[in-house]
């Protein structure tokens, strides 16, 4: 059966006979449609059927020389795997879990990143994806249906994906490949719906930042699906290095770092995750500074003003988003796109003012209290909530984020009232996302508030 290559665009351009765009993902034309781009950049072959047509069984020498041969049909196939009834039921339940049609309050790729796009394609060749994807989708299954609390089943295919993985990552050459990078990341994925009242910030999260720094932080490869992974897992290891000392990086590994992610300053809602990668290696610089210099130096005065330069520009980015968040009209979009661009909107302008009250934090460590500092905070802290109450539609997927800005914008409250009505929002957020309410939610936020104002030292 002689293969020949064919294209490498997705689906749905394939099935319309458009052109794909390729060289980015989604593609453009799937991008604007607002619909998964399934397939894209995946090799295909023509097979040609070489079976023999039951018509020119063999016959006398006379009635052959009647016979006209009719060419063999051609079909499409994808050899980049062997077909099983098992593999099969396992991208066909992943790719409806991630399914554009599966509402925000519970789609995956809204919350977790748009690389999950890019998995079905790569089912079938990492026994440790595989398991990692097979947990996932049992875990969101449970936890779609009320069930905050692990079956059996979902215990048993969460513990498989640790062990399968560990035993790939001890292999050198599978421990490199995008395949166990992204179990890695589907892994904690899957860790959060297995135990949503656990911290799931934790082991995972360091381990992809030391494989990302093993790697040199960006990919060089030409593999939009590995280019897409790295660019979601940086989102996790900024959180973990903003609220812990768990992420050792040097200044010259941030530097590196931020480096690749300034393309997100042209992206709409994407500008505060610029300025936010900023700060935690702002914050280790501010806090030895103060520890080895006494009085304040020069560093000290640098630092403040590196701080004021951030607080700026995310101020800039406060205006442009709440500007896009009041301007939005639903009625613009498809009504399978209102609900996310508003959500979107949401989340952005919630992260954006998220972010100047930490940098505010951050400016009162360095320089003392001025009065204007919690005049602000608080103003922002307001702002947040507001936002919080009108995004709990989306809730317990679709406004999740919504839980980091409340805990920063407990940070800037002022008016005992506000912190009280910020509390009550945070328990209504938690029973709907983990089931319960967090544990020592106070003792958290007072953690680490302590550490952006540089007290922890």
């Amino acid at each position: 059966m002689p293969g020949v290559p064919s294209g490498r665009g997705c689906d749905a351009c394939r099935k319309q006979k458009k052109k794909c765009d390729i060289d980015v993902y989604p593609c453009t034309r799937c991008g604007r449609l607002g619909i998964p781009c399934i397939g894209h950049g995946q090799r295909r072959y023509k097979f040609k059927n070489e079976t023999v047509d039951p018509a020119l069984v063999q016959r006398p020498a006379s009635a052959s020389k009647s016979l006209t041969r009719v060419s063999p049909p051609e079909t499409v196939v994808e050899p980049s795997r062997t077909p099983n009834n098992g593999l099969s039921s396992l991208t066909a339940a992943f790719i409806h879990s991630i399914s554009q049609q599966v509402d925000i309050k519970f789609q995956l790729p809204w919350n977790f990143g748009g690389f999950l796009h890019c998995v079905p394609p790569r089912l079938g060749r990492s026994a440790a994806l595989d398991a990692a994807i097979d947990s996932l989708v049992t875990a969101h299954k449970n936890y779609c249906t009320g069930g905050f609390d692990p079956n059996q089943l979902v215990l048993t295919k969460y513990s498989r994906a640790l062990a399968v993985l560990r035993h790939d990552l001890d292999d050198v050459a599978k421990a490199r490949s995008s395949e166990s990078l992204c179990a890695v990341l589907v892994v904690s994925i899957a860790q959060l719906f297995v135990d949503p009242r656990r911290d799931h910030a934790i082991s995972h999260t360091r381990g992809a930042a030391q494989i990302m720094r093993a790697r040199g932080f960006f990919s060089t490869s030409t593999d939009v699906f590995e280019r897409s992974l790295l660019t979601t897992l940086r989102g996790p290891v900024v959180f973990e290095a903003l609220l812990t000392d768990k992420i050792q990086f040097s200044s010259r590994d941030w530097k590196i770092f931020n480096s690749e992610i300034l393309g997100s300053k042209s992206l709409p809602g994407g500008e505060w995750y610029y300025v936010i990668a900023a700060i935690p290696d702002l914050i280790q610089r501010s806090k030895a500074a103060i520890i080895l210099y006494d009085p304040p130096s020069l560093n000290l005065l640098s630092l403040e003003l590196e701080t004021r330069s951030l607080l700026d520009e995310c101020k800039a980015i406060i205006t442009t988003q709440r500007e896009r968040f009041e301007t939005y009209e639903p009625s613009s979009q498809p009504p399978a796109m209102a609900g996310h661009m508003h959500a979107h909107y949401l989340r952005s302008l919630g992260m954006a003012m998220a972010t100047g009250i930490i940098l505010n934090c951050v400016l009162s460590g360095l320089e003392g209290t001025a009065d204007w500092i919690p005049q602000e905070s608080s103003s922002w802290s307001q702002e947040i909530t507001r936002l919080s109450h009108l995004a709990t539609k989306y809730l317990p997927l679709g406004s999740m984020a919504m839980i980091l800005c409340l805990r920063i914008a407990w940070m800037g409250a002022v008016d005992p009232s506000a912190s009280r009505e910020i509390e009550d929002l945070l328990l209504e957020y938690d029973k709907a996302c983990l089931g319960s309410p967090a544990e020592s939610l106070c003792c958290d936020m007072t953690r680490a508030m302590r550490r952006f104002t540089l007290q922890d030292l």
